[in-house]
């Protein structure tokens, strides 16, 4: 295959688009509903139909309602934002059927192969989903229907990342949001309490020195666990990688060669200096041992008991999940946000797990087969305009926020939950990120925000976040899906074993053999290196709330 030409976005571009970005927030940020039109054309008119015409919202045509599916993160209650929303779409529903997170993604999967989806499907990883099942028939093409809507084109203007999940055909089959800036979300958080326990007075200041406490801590109390987090080993492997710089996908793209690379071929990618470390923490029990088949429920109770010294987790996680505390309130341990510790080459690394020139790793696919196309496409374009991500991020304009010098501002007093604030779905599940973030009133969210932005800005912390994107015609993304995922199974099968004591790290390099003789790793390589290759050389930007 012959390889196609990179597509680089070029600093100056970049620069100037959020610039465009930032100096327009006033400009958008009212929510006041809209009577937004989606003109029709011969694509965008559903099979058959040829008085298909513009669409306007609220919608008063006969009342429409789309199945989803979907798991339990928010409440789905009737609240002041919940009816503005409803008021605003007009007759068109969504029932939902929401299952618990920790079976979401299996179910998910199930309904993906089996080519037959309900009307909306949160997925986890769209590029993935697009690159396996977009030539399957099963996704809508929101690209035969993209007059119907005119957010996404608009965005399209400012935010070209949101094509990034096009394929070389030029089908849409996902949907994702925006985000304006840049933003970790995640950070390390200390429980002085247990370290001070202990005898360690300060947060470590490297990756041997947090070894160092998590075993003073282990042998100070055993009852304690040094470290402890959610969303199993997964997540945790995902924390250290990020923190000793080791590579997280099998396949990573190498800046300085300018090539794609296979991790377990490459000792520079520091995936066996992952491994072992997670099976030495496993085997010292310096993670939770039960951190194979604890749920999320479960690991959130034991964060609440306190007796644990760090932890990698969302920045509000540990107020509104774990101790559920109210805004400005105390949390009951002496628990700091973290700057990340040094690797052993010296630097500090943190992820970034909202940029505003990627993908998110969340989106909505939709199905073909849906009554509605024409409908459904519109009312996904509410779901990433302008009135959209202001209901999810600040509710109703005059009754939750007022717009003051341009931005919107939350009124005193107001209880989001009651209110409803960031409940809307679809809108959560894309990721429609607001202008500016802050803790919302939380103390120690607020803490870790300005501590990761302070630390991006300083020059302290190195922000972690993919150097490019890669685009795959639909047959080289089917081809690469069927590889990746005998890979993944084979490799998440041995590499638990090798954490969980069950195979010795003496026995990694006949692993990395097998690897080599599962699949043709020359032939992976090759449909990434020949695929379109878009460098991500855009600035950072952090703005302080």
């Amino acid at each position: 295959m012959k390889r196609k030409p990179k597509a680089i976005i070029s600093l100056l571009l970049a620069v100037l688009m959020m610039a465009t970005v930032l100096a327009g927030c006033g400009g958008t940020a009212s929510s006041t509903p809209s009577q937004s039109t989606a003109a029709s054309s011969a694509s965008g008119s559903s099979a058959g139909d040829d008085s298909a015409g513009p669409i306007e919202f609220p919608y008063t045509g006969e009342e429409v309602v789309f199945k989803g599916f979907g798991y339990d993160g928010l409440a789905q209650e009737d609240t002041v934002v919940s009816r503005a929303w409803q008021e605003h779409i007009g007759n068109i529903k969504v029932e939902y059927e929401f299952i618990p997170y920790n079976d979401f993604l299996t179910k998910m999967d199930i309904y993906l192969a089996s080519g037959d989806i309900p009307d909306i499907l949160p997925v986890y990883d769209p590029k993935t989903v697009v690159n396996t099942y977009g030539a399957s028939g099963a996704l809508l093409d929101f690209n035969q229907y993209i007059d119907y809507m005119p957010n996404l084109q608009e965005y399209r203007k400012t935010y070209p990342n949101m094509d990034y999940l096009n394929t070389a055909e030029g089908n849409r089959y996902a949907i994702v949001g925006v985000q304006p800036i840049d933003y970790a979300g995640e950070s390390w958080f200390v429980n002085m309490d247990e370290l001070k326990k202990a005898g360690v007075e300060k947060a470590p200041e490297t990756v041997d020195e947090l070894l160092a406490a998590m075993r003073a801590v282990k042998e100070k109390d055993s009852a304690v666990t040094p470290f402890l987090s959610y969303w199993n080993i997964s997540y945790a492997m995902g924390a250290f990688a990020n923190l000793i710089n080791a590579q997280t996908s099998a396949v990573y793209y190498d800046t300085e060669d300018d090539t794609y690379k296979f991790a377990y071929n490459e000792e520079s990618s520091k995936r066996k200096e992952l491994i072992q470390l997670m099976a030495d923490m496993y085997a010292e029990g310096l993670v939770n041992r039960e951190i194979a088949t604890l749920s999320d429920e479960q690991a959130k109770a034991l964060l609440a008991q306190g007796q644990w010294a760090f932890t990698y987790l969302y920045g509000n996680s540990l107020e509104k999940e774990v101790f559920k505390v109210d805004r400005g309130e105390e949390l009951p341990f002496d628990i700091q946000p973290m700057t990340p510790p040094a690797a052993s080459d010296g630097k500090r690394y943190l992820s970034i797990a909202y940029q505003h020139d990627n993908v998110p790793g969340w989106g909505i696919v939709c199905s073909s087969q849906t009554e509605h196309p024409e409908l459904l496409a519109a009312y996904m374009d509410q779901v990433v305009s302008p009135f959209g991500r202001d209901i999810f991020n600040y509710g109703v304009e005059g009754v939750t926020y007022d717009i003051v010098d341009g931005k919107p501002v939350m009124k005193e007093g107001i209880d989001k939950a009651e209110m409803g604030v960031s409940t809307q779905y679809e809108v959560w599940m894309v990721g429609m990120g607001p202008n500016e973030r802050n803790g919302d009133g939380y103390l120690l969210s607020q803490a870790s925000i300005d501590l990761s932005t302070e630390n991006f800005n300083s020059g302290n912390v190195e922000a972690v976040w993919p150097p490019v994107h890669t685009l795959f015609s639909t047959e080289a993304g089917e081809q690469k899906a069927n590889i990746e995922n005998t890979l993944k199974t084979y490799v998440d099968e041995q590499e638990a074993m090798f954490i969980y004591g069950q195979r010795s790290m003496s026995e990694w390099d006949a692993f990395v053999e097998e690897v080599n003789n599962l699949i043709d790793v020359q032939e992976l390589l090759n449909l990434y290196n020949n695929a379109e290759t878009i460098l991500r050389d855009s600035p950072r930007v952090f703005q302080a709330s």
